[in-house]
């Protein structure tokens, strides 16, 4: 129902722009010094694997080459070499949707270059394309994906850009990093912090169907889990105690709890049903909000038999009666 957007422009191409015009055979260079067997072995070996344009094998024959000749004839040479082979191994290891790869090459390039929002995005983006918003989600590198978030979200909101993007919209890139953080707290149990991502993601994009829709959905099965157990707790309660003129301060802290979770999931709910209306959403979609909505308001105000607190607080979120 939700298809996300494509934030700024596809991850692979913000790296392929800065690491292709790179990885092409080079002539040998000239070393500045003599040279022994065994580094012309090492160097040769970086040679053959970039002239074969095979780019990990490259990227880690000029490391093996750095590691054992730090001060060589050709080190200058591939140490500038090196910074872009990485970003072209980065872009493959993108394209193969080899995981795994992608973050081992993206934390060498950002330990020399530590603010490299490009790369920071491309490893956030796909790993929340690949496996967060994967069906069925998948959380393998759920520590990986929450620590890239957050550094790319730090290094946006202070200021910076992605290179080679024109059209950069740091809003919409902020709000799709911070739902993937909501999507991370949801997996590691914290629903009232993913709430708050959520929402805090839905303020920057108000508008973006794929985000805000996808948050307010989400969020209304967290509510709606949360009003279940509030329920449950307070049904736990002798009748006597819960009907009681006086009830007891048990009773009292269980029903305020109960209330507490009705009125936020009537809110979200509400929200989504003015929003699914005003964006079109699938008619099926908008009226299963609302009866999850006209449930939980029933519930709470059992008084309100014509609905007309509902039929206000759907007013002012813009929804015309009959519509």
């Amino acid at each position: 129902m939700f298809l996300p957007k494509n934030p700024a422009v596809l991850a692979v191409g913000i790296l392929a722009c800065a690491a292709s015009a790179f990885f092409v055979v080079k002539p040998a260079p000239v070393a500045a010094q003599e040279v022994s067997a065994e580094e012309a072995v090492a160097y040769g070996a970086w040679l053959a694997a970039n002239e074969a344009k095979a780019v990990p094998k490259a990227v880690a024959a000029a490391e093996a080459y750095l590691k054992a000749f730090p001060s060589g004839g050709y080190a200058e040479f591939l140490k500038k070499w090196l910074s872009q082979g990485r970003l072209s191994a980065l872009d493959e290891a993108i394209k193969a949707k080899d995981m795994e790869g992608m973050i081992a090459t993206s934390r060498q390039i950002l330990a020399q270059d530590p603010e490299n929002v490009n790369v920071l995005y491309a490893v956030a983006f796909n790993l929340r394309l690949r496996e967060l918003m994967a069906s069925p989600a998948k959380f393998d590198h759920a520590k990986d994906a929450k620590e890239f978030a957050q550094k790319a979200i730090a290094l946006v909101e202070s200021g910076k850009t992605l290179a080679g993007v024109q059209t950069f919209d740091k809003d919409a890139t902020l709000a799709w990093l911070y739902q993937s953080l909501a999507v991370l707290e949801v997996n590691g149990g914290n629903p009232k912090q993913a709430i708050k991502l959520y929402e805090k993601a839905s303020a920057l994009a108000p508008d973006d169907v794929p985000i805000k829709g996808r948050n307010l959905v989400n969020t209304i099965t967290l509510q709606q889990s949360a009003y279940a157990a509030a329920a449950t707790a307070f049904n736990a309660l002798p009748e006597g105690d819960r009907a009681a003129a006086e009830p007891s301060d048990a009773a009292k802290t269980a029903r305020e709890a109960l209330n507490g979770a009705a009125d936020a999931l009537i809110e979200t709910a509400a929200t989504f049903v003015a929003f699914g209306k005003a964006k079109n959403l699938p008619a099926a979609t908008v009226e299963r909000m609302n009866q999850v909505l006209e449930t939980t308001y029933k519930g709470r105000y059992p008084e309100d038999a014509d609905l007309t607190g509902l039929k206000k607080i759907l007013a002012d979120k813009g929804v015309r009666p009959g519509a």
